[in-house]
This record gives structure tokens, sequence and C-alpha cells, in this order.
């Protein structure tokens, strides 16, 4: 191994090769999200009403849950619930987002944990041979049962966001960090850009000629899942050949820095007892305060994503329940997010964030109030096709500017949160090598937030219908606004340069 510092290029170029990778990992991630409402449409038609399949016994106990609230609701029950068997598939919609979130918040400290012990890439590695795992199990998910195992295998493999946002903190330096986490968001927003685009339009291609003779079982839309297949073999071949191991390479700068600077050690045992006593209690000072504010940043990030995902996994129900959406339709209304928040992430965010270290908390904030704005604007528009008597199809202008408001939000909220943790770690301990578990820890808090969520949204749709659904989201996620605002500092990196000296 090369004596020779890490360089600042070696940075750049390993940060260019995660934001490759990861916008791989995106498009294929997102290819099924439009497909989602009618998937689950096919399985029921399959097999939804025979009581012996799991789904067949979900949908009955559902549909007898549904009639003992109409039972006693009368006719103040919501008119969604007065629907009948149509509305059960947001329900069962928000289990299975549920589901796959709640293994992410289980698995992510321990991602954080084994990249911290055995090494960013090896983790990282592992993590694609699940993702390959599921993809190869989706396609040929002719049931809903071993689509759901493929849908639980990929909530305990998908470490590839975790690990990429780790990579590139051992890779940047505070000055440095938040332009590298904003690559994050940029794969993130061109991922959502194309990934549900290429989604519907390989949904149209169909595989069910290959499987007449019986022999083989192939999903609801399997086209789109073998084009998903490819990009994580793609993805995971890429990063076996290009991707090196980050987790000493804070180490090895810091031990550059010690050879170049040789006369700093004599210094420091020169300096007199009661100026490093009263360093060391400084420290330990720094170290509490960027304890707390790192605590309630898991707890805003919960609370933010308990909201946030929960409304956004309902909206592509909504669409297809209020305005009889297609495949195509859901492409183009969640790649109009997804060009909206590319073009915020590198017009925008990307520029703003080098400006000062308060600027995350700025962001952070502007793009909650664009969250709480998007749901007060879905909201109306569901107002507003429940008092025509036609909607199917004809979606009003407030529609697009909920889809505005969730684009502004993910551009700027997780990806900047994500940048302000990262700093608050570093300086909560001095060590770089604990990243992975910070980080882990967060996204752990964030995944509970997102496996909670969709079930609360999706039964909150379904007892109360969609409008008041969409409104407890605005106030909510307002009150999260104001709280964050009130907590955490302009400023989260503690003095972390002043802990290195």
């Amino acid at each position: 191994m090369s004596s020779q510092p890490p360089s600042s290029s070696l940075g750049k170029r390993i940060s260019r090769i995660v934001f490759i990778a990861l916008l791989l990992d995106i498009l294929s991630f997102t290819i099924i999200l439009p497909l989602l409402p009618r998937s689950l449409e096919a399985y029921k038609l399959r097999e939804g009403s025979d009581s012996t399949t799991l789904l067949g016994w979900t949908l009955e106990n559902v549909s007898h849950l549904r009639e003992l609230i109409l039972a006693k609701a009368g006719p103040r029950a919501s008119h969604f619930l007065q629907q009948g068997a149509r509305a059960d598939l947001v329900l069962l919609g928000g289990l299975l987002g549920s589901v796959y979130s709640l293994l992410q918040c289980i698995v992510a400290p321990i991602i954080g944990r084994a990249a911290d012990r055995f090494g960013r890439r090896r983790t990282l590695m592992l993590c694609m041979a699940g993702n390959i795992v599921w993809t190869v199990l989706w396609v040929f998910s002719y049931s809903f049962e071993s689509f759901l195992v493929a849908r639980i295998i990929a909530g305990l493999s998908e470490g590839n966001v975790q690990l990429s946002t780790t990579i590139i903190a051992d890779v940047t330096d505070p000055q440095t960090r938040s332009h590298g986490m904003a690559l994050v968001g940029i794969a993130f927003a061109v991922g959502f850009t194309l990934g549900p685009s290429i989604g519907a339009y390989f949904s149209r291609l169909s595989l069910e000629s290959a499987s007449s003779s019986g022999v083989l079982g192939y999903a609801p839309f399997a086209t789109a899942a073998v084009f998903s297949l490819a990009l994580l073999l793609t993805e995971s071949l890429y990063l076996y050949i290009k991707l090196p191991e980050t987790l000493d390479f804070g180490k090895s700068k810091a031990t550059a820095a010690a050879r170049q600077t040789p006369e700093s050690s004599d210094t420091l045992v020169e300096q007199d007892t009661e100026e490093a006593s009263h360093t060391s209690e400084k420290q330990k000072q720094q170290n509490q305060s960027a304890k707390r504010i790192l605590r309630r940043l898991n707890y805003i990030h919960f609370g933010y994503l308990f909201f946030f995902s929960g409304m956004e996994y309902t909206l592509t129900f909504l669409t297809h329940d209020k305005f009889n959406f297609s495949n195509a339709q859901q492409g183009k209304l969640l790649g109009f997010i997804g060009i909206v928040s590319t073009l915020l992430q590198g017009g925008y965010v990307r520029r703003v964030k080098g400006k000062s270290a308060h600027r995350d908390k700025s962001l952070v904030a502007q793009g909650m109030v664009g969250c709480a704005v998007g749901l007060l604007s879905i909201a109306l528009c569901c107002i507003n096709a429940d008092s025509k008597e036609e909607a199917a199809g004809q979606p009003s202008w407030w529609l697009w500017a909920g889809a505005l408001g969730f684009a502004v939000a993910s551009a700027t909220v997780v990806n900047c949160l994500n940048s302000m943790v990262s700093l608050v770690g570093a300086a909560s301990d001095g060590s770089a090598s604990s990243t992975g578990r910070k980080l882990g820890d967060f996204r752990s808090a964030g995944q509970i937030g997102r496996a909670l969520g969709p079930m609360f949204a999706c039964s909150l749709y379904w007892l109360s219908g969609a409008a008041s659904c969409y409104i407890v989201g605005t106030a909510a996620v307002a009150v999260i606004t104001l709280t964050f605002v009130a907590t955490i500092p302009a400023n989260p990196e503690i003095d972390s340069k002043k802990k290195n000296v």
C-alpha cells in the first residue's frame, strides 16, 4: 500500500463513482413505483377471490373490517370508504410499503456498523447481491406471496443510499461535504425523473408469450423487472471494478498531515496543564452539545419522513383512484417531480450549499415549507375532484402544484439533513471511523418513519378520504418545520475544525 496521502482529486473521483452507481441504483428502484397500483390490481384479479391465498385472506379480512366501520358510521362514513372493494387496494398498498420500510429501519444500523467494521466496499457489494436476488424473484413473482418475499429481501438489502453517503463523508472534508452530499440528491432527482418513465414504458411489453407452457410464471409487468435487473448487474460490475475501500481514507489524511507538521507534537507537549484541562473540558461540552443535536435531528428525520413518505406513497393510489391514471400518466407525474427536483439540485441547491455552513439548515426549512404547501395543494385538488361528478382523467392544476411542492422537498430536505448529520457526527467524537454508525442510526430513524408513514396515511385515506388525509399531513409538516427551525442551530459543525487542532 502506498504511503502517499489520499489526494482531493482521488476523493472527487470516488465521489463521481458513487454518483454513477447510485444513479443506476435509483433508476432500478424507481422503475416499480408507477406500477404498484396496477400490479396489486393484477394480483387481485389472479387470486383475490381465493381465501386460501395470502392475498385473498388479507382482502377478505379488510373487507370485513370495512363493513363493520360502514355499519357503525352509516352515512357519516367517507365517500371513498363507501366505494367498496376498490378502496381496499389503498390499504393493501400502505401495508406493503410499511413492510419494506420497517425492514429498512431494522437493517440500517446493522449495515452502518458492518461498514465501520468490515469496510464500505465489502458491505456495499453484499447489499448489491441482495438487490439482484430480490429483482430476480420479482421477475418470476406470479403470485402475490412470491412478490411479498421479493419485497422483503429488497427491504433487507437496500443499503446503497446509506453507504453512498458514508463513502462521500469519508472522502470529503467539512468544507466540501455539502457539495459531495448534493451528488446524492442529484442522483435521486435524475433517478426519479427517468425511472418511473422507464417503468411505464417497459410495462407495455409483455413476457406472457414466453410462459405459455405454464412452466414459468411471470410477475405483472415482468419486462420492467428484467430491465431493473440489467441495471443492477451493470451497477455491481461497475462498483466491483472501480470502487476502492474508503474506510481508512480519513485516517490516511490525518497521518499525512501529522507527517507534514512534526513539530506539532513538541508544541502539544509544551502546553501547560491548566490550558490542556481547559481544552479538554471545552471539547467535552462540545461533544455533549453535538450528541444532543444528533438526537434532535434523528427525531425530526423520523417525524418528517413519517408524514412525507406516507403522503408521497398514497399519491399514485390517489391518481389511480380519482383520475384513473394509466402507468404512463403515473410515470409522467413522477417524472415531473424528478425533473423539477433535478433542476433545483443542479441550479440552486448545489450552489447555495457551498456558501456557508448554515445554508443546510436554510435549505431544509425551505424544503419542509415546500412540502407543506404541496400537501395543501393536493388536498385542494381532492376537494375540487370530489365536487365534480366526472373527475376521471381530469385533475386540476392543484395536483401539479402539489407535485412541485414534492419536488422542492425531494431536492432539499433529506439530502441536507444527511450533510448536517455527517458534520455533527464528526464533531461529536472527532472520529470519522464511526460515520457509518451515525449515518446508519440516522437512516434507521427515518426508515421507522417510512415504515409507519405509509400505513398511517393509507389508513387515514381509507377511513376519511384523500382530502382529510392531506390536510392532516399539511398541519403535521408545518409543526415539524417550526420545531426544526427552533431547536437546531444554524451552524451544526460545533467547531469541528477546532477539535482537530
